[in-house]
Formats: C-alpha cells, sequence, structure tokens
C-alpha cells in the first residue's frame, strides 16, 4: 500500500525548477527587456513550479564587481578589458550564493537564463538548463570588443564546459544553437532552438493599423541606439521623405535623445518606458497599435523581442541579416532582413517597393502567423514541456 501510495505521490509532485537570476523573475519585467519575467511566466505554464535563486547580492560580489568596472574604466581603450559574467573568481562567489540557498535542495533542476557557468562551481549538484541567446565566440569582436586574451579564453572554456555539462542546451537561434554543435561539440540532440517570445502579456496585445496611405508611421524601439542602428533609422526615414513618403519615425528605448533626432519635425522621440510602470507599460502597447512598420537597423544581435512584439501585433519588420536575426524575419513572410552592409538608401527602397507593390497587407498577415507559429511564450512554453519530458521519462 506504501509503495502505491508513494508511486502515485510521485507522478502528482510537480518538478521544481530553480530559476537562477540576480533579479527577481515574478516582479521584475525590466530585466533583460522583460525576458526574465516571461520565461519564469512560461516554464510555469509548462506545468512546473518555480523557485527563485538568486545570486549576487554578498559584499564579496560587490566587491569583486567593482574592482571588473573599475579596471575596465581603467583599461578600455587598451584592449584589456574583463568580461565580468565570465570572470571565475566572480562566478566562484555567486556558486557559493546558490549554495547558501535551503530552496536548491528543493529543486529538480537549475534553470539559468544566462550564467550557467556558475553551475561548474556549485558544489550542491543538479541538473541545469542553459538557457542563452548566444555562445562565447560568436560575440567576440561582434557583440563584445577589445577583452584581454586571458579573459576571452577564460569565458570561452567556462561556457563550453557548461553547455557540454548542461542537462539541456536552449537558444534562441539557429546562429546561436550551430555553435553550439560547431564549435563546442555538444550533443546535437540535447540542443534546442526555441526563440523568445513577445514581452507583452497576451491579453493586452493589439493589432497595429494597416497603412492605408497618408502618414507611415515607423517604430524604432530599443535602448541601445548605436548598436540598434538608430542613425540609420532616421536616414531611411528622411530618405523615404525626399522620395514622396509622408514617413514619420517613433523612437522608443533611449534614456536621452540623439543628436541625430534633435530638430527633425518627422522623428517623435519619446524616450524610455519602463515595463514595471502600468502606464508606461500601457503606452508602449499602445505604440504598436499605433504604428505601422518596425524599423531594427541592428548592427549586432542576438534574436531581439522587438521582433516578437513586431509580430504580435501584426507589424512589418525591417532589419538586418545578422545573428540571429533570420529566425524572426523572414523575407516576404514578415518584412525583410537585408544583408549586412545594406545602406540606408536599401532600406528605405524596400519599403518603398513593399508599399508600392501591396505588400505590406501580405507581411501583416505574415507577421500575426509567425507570431502564433513560432514566436509567442506559448509556442515557447509548449516546446518546452515536451523537451523536458522527453528527456525527465528517458
Amino acid at each position: 500500500m506504501n509503495d502505491f501510495v508513494n508511486l502515485i505521490t510521485g507522478i502528482l509532485k510537480k518538478i521544481i525548477i530553480g530559476f537562477v537570476s540576480t533579479t527577481d523573475p515574478f516582479q521584475d519585467r525590466v530585466s533583460w527587456s522583460g525576458t526574465n519575467y516571461k520565461l519564469r511566466e512560461s516554464i510555469e505554464r509548462a506545468g512546473f513550479d518555480v523557485q527563485w535563486i538568486p545570486y549576487g547580492h554578498s559584499l564579496k560580489s560587490s566587491i569583486l564587481e567593482l574592482f571588473i568596472r573599475v579596471w575596465n574604466c581603467v583599461f578600455r581603450r587598451n584592449g584589456r578589458w574583463l568580461a565580468r559574467f565570465h570572470f571565475r573568481p566572480l562566478d566562484k562567489v555567486w556558486a557559493k550564493d546558490i549554495d547558501a540557498n535551503p530552496k536548491v535542495r528543493e529543486c529538480d533542476y537549475l534553470f539559468f537564463p544566462l550564467g550557467s557557468q556558475i553551475a561548474l562551481y556549485t558544489k550542491i549538484k543538479k541538473p541545469f538548463i542553459n538557457l542563452s541567446g548566444y555562445t562565447v565566440p560568436l560575440m567576440m569582436d561582434y557583440y563584445y570588443f577589445d577583452f584581454l586574451e586571458r579573459s576571452k579564453g577564460m569565458a570561452i572554456d567556462m561556457d563550453r564546459a557548461a553547455s557540454k555539462e548542461a542537462f539541456i542546451n536552449i537558444r534562441s537561434s539557429d546562429w546561436a544553437n550551430d555553435s553550439l554543435i560547431n564549435d563546442y561539440h555538444c550533443d546535437k540532440n540535447r540542443c534546442f532552438v526555441l526563440e523568445m517570445g513577445a514581452n507583452i502579456d497576451t491579453k493586452d496585445i493589439k493589432e497595429n493599423s494597416p497603412y492605408d496611405g497618408g502618414q507611415l508611421r515607423i517604430l524604432f524601439s530599443g535602448v541601445d541606439w548605436n548598436r540598434k542602428g538608430g542613425d540609420i533609422a532616421v536616414e531611411v526615414v528622411k530618405i523615404m521623405r525626399d522620395k514622396g513618403i509622408d514617413a514619420h519615425l517613433i523612437v522608443v528605448g533611449p534614456r536621452k535623445c540623439p543628436e541625430s533626432c534633435m530638430g527633425k519635425p518627422y522623428v517623435n522621440f519619446i524616450g524610455y518606458y519602463d515595463k514595471n510602470n502600468p502606464s508606461d507599460y500601457q503606452k508602449y502597447i499602445d505604440l504598436y497599435e499605433q504604428s505601422h512598420i518596425s524599423l531594427l537597423p541592428t548592427k549586432a544581435e542576438c534574436g531581439a523581442i522587438v521582433y516578437s512584439e513586431a509580430a504580435a501585433a501584426g507589424m512589418p519588420c525591417y532589419t538586418y541579416l545578422t545573428g540571429g536575426a533570420g529566425n524572426y524575419v523572414i523575407n516576404g513572410v514578415n518584412g525583410y532582413a537585408l544583408p549586412e552592409g545594406s545602406s540606408a538608401l536599401d532600406f528605405a527602397e524596400q519599403i518603398i517597393n513593399d508599399i508600392n507593390e501591396g505588400r505590406l497587407p501580405k507581411l501583416r498577415e505574415g507577421a500575426k502567423k509567425m507570431f502564433v507559429e513560432r514566436l509567442s511564450w506559448e509556442v515557447w512554453s509548449n516546446r518546452f514541456h515536451d523537451i523536458m519530458y522527453t528527456f525527465v521519462k528517458s
């Protein structure tokens, strides 16, 4: 009888996943552009219990992080940067933070949204899920520059070791997943691509306004103005206006108005919206409803959440084919990802041609389909459930 009860209890007991992060994934909708919040929500939707396992709040951790910031400030012009998230002494301190948390013992698995190399140094060993948008080799001289060679080697070694030791690896694009297999030689049967969804609640999503001529409202959403190609976006709109399209650029994300936006009546600089603030969150959602297309000429990208947010609103998206962008924007389906090196004129002409040849309605429908089939957190949740139970039962 006891064996039967234990069997039934084991079947009914939910798997507990420890969500390892510096910020609270139950409350913070801003960290990593809100991705931690949506990941935690999606894991719960997949049928798992989630415990937050915080780290990085000890005095020793703060001292080491201060050391890294000071070092990088002093040597930033000399090509001798230290990688904060792949600095072994700091990772070992963070591992102690995790070991000291009694909730870890209750967890069946640990989930690392970045930072999985910390698991290499924990004394309490739990199978862990390694989620990221990249591998370190992809980021060097692409997203990260001027790192100290020793720091670069340390980062790659730890990232490789953690990826090979992970229970499963999840990457947000084929670009990153291919690197796991080709650069790290991870087991491809335990490496999966799950595109990130929109960091807007599904119930709050509203379709954008179809373009019917007149003013074309173009949305640029990105905090990092330079990397996201903000100046290019401004130039695209100027060229379109010169060619007879009443284009207006709406800029959300940067905290300070870039010089290229100043004094231009066709640029509406809104600034930064805090998604933890209900009023700002609603205003951000309204921008997607009020805009016609999304423009993100980003120079380096793992897989911008903006792509999924645009798809959720049925908004065609224009970007560069760089990094993981190809999983989110497919030419002729939900927008166009132009080859790296394409000019502002190339972007302007692509958008104008799509308008003149009547392709925007088709791209709009393609965006909505992409969201339903690939770019929603509901899809992520369902696939995560199936992947986990494939290996839990095996």
